[in-house]
């Protein structure tokens, strides 16, 4: 990342911004730092942002390891552009512990609420961590794009359980549709009426229970197998 120091700081606050509309609308290379102390290019910036899995990537570490220098280090960017781009692109370095601020404007952030992918794997990566964060991001170039996986390996089937966590999550409108719920009654009505699970638990215990009661008997044993008999 190349920059040049500039004698005369900015006298305005937001000159980022200044300097950041200068750039799209005439295209220059060079944009002054908020505290005006120095000018970097935006062109490597640009680059991170333009494309989508470095910026997810980026992104995604700043919100799991709650550390730009980290994120940026993990990323293979340079410290000094990886903090440029998130001052203009992605500045959440002054909340990152403000978790309604980071849920409600970042995650779910109204630009961006068509993007799936984009939602879930910055919700895993701030509220699961690195770990969590370092499952999605390996892979990420695999979900969310249609592609069929392979259910033999157990990359394609850990790649299906996270296309399914993220279906889970964004249920069909026609799934509460009331017109729909007829037929839903009519597949319950269609299950075999099987023994509960938890009964079946029950039954097996008391069963067990019993028998060893026969093989040890003893008073208060005896008086329950009464009982049970009399039943």
């Amino acid at each position: 990342m190349s920059f040049v120091p500039i004698s005369d700081a900015a006298s305005l606050p937001d000159a980022t911004c200044w300097d950041l509309a200068e750039f799209f609308q005439h295209g220059d290379e060079w944009i002054t730092s908020l505290d005006g102390t120095r000018q970097f290019s935006i062109g490597p910036l640009l680059t991170i942002f333009n494309d989508r899995l470095k910026r997810l990537t980026l992104e995604s570490r700043v919100l799991a390891f709650r550390d730009i220098t980290v994120a940026a280090e993990a990323t293979c960017v340079p410290v000094q552009v990886a903090h440029d781009y998130c001052s203009i692109f992605f500045d959440v370095s002054d909340r990152l512990h403000a978790v309604r601020a980071i849920d409600g404007k970042i995650i779910h952030a109204a630009g961006h609420c068509d993007d799936t992918v984009r939602r879930e794997l910055y919700w895993h990566a701030y509220f699961g961590g690195p770990l969590v964060a370092e499952h999605w991001l390996l892979h990420l170039p695999f979900i969310g794009c249609g592609a069929e996986h392979d259910l033999e390996t157990p990359e394609g089937r850990q790649r299906e359980q996270i296309e399914l966590t993220m279906a889970s999550r964004e249920p069909a409108a026609e799934f509460y549709d009331p017109k729909l719920l007829p037929f839903y009654q009519q597949l319950l009505d269609r299950e075999p009426k099987t023994c509960p699970y938890a009964e079946s638990v029950l039954d097996h215990v008391t069963d067990a229970l019993v028998d060893h009661w026969r093989r040890t008997p003893t008073e208060v044993a005896r008086k329950i197998l009464d009982c049970k008999i009399a039943a």
